[in-house]
């Protein structure tokens, strides 16, 4: 009798499942250091932005992405894309790309940006 109850509770161990603590240690430190690399990346561009952007651009656009010498700056319709563009061509570009270490060019890309 005793063999039988040993592998039922052999059985018991096998079929049970492992008690997964979650630890959200783990979680926190990966969401910071995802903000950390945001901020390195994205942080100068979008400071620079804000400083120098005119009022009525930045409440149409936002900075989405800085890689590779790249500004991307999300726009809500094309019309403000055409505003920003125009901006852009008319001494924007070179007052950011003065503001931004290694920035070499601005797009824009139409979208809807996150909200607040």
């Amino acid at each position: 009798m005793s063999d039988d109850a040993d592998r039922i509770k052999q059985l018991a161990a096998w079929r049970a499942r492992p008690d997964r603590g979650r630890e959200v240690k783990a979680d926190v430190s990966g969401f910071a250091r995802d903000l950390r690399r945001l901020e390195k990346t994205i942080g100068a561009a979008s400071d620079a932005w804000v400083r120098i952007a005119p009022p009525e651009l930045q409440r149409c656009s936002v900075v989405e992405t800085f890689r590779s010498g790249t500004l991307t700056l999300l726009v809500d319709s094309s019309a403000a894309a055409f505003e920003v563009d125009r901006a852009l061509r008319s001494g924007l570009e070179t007052n950011l790309r003065l503001a931004v270490p290694g920035l070499m060019r601005v797009r824009t890309r139409v979208g809807a940006p996150p909200q607040p």
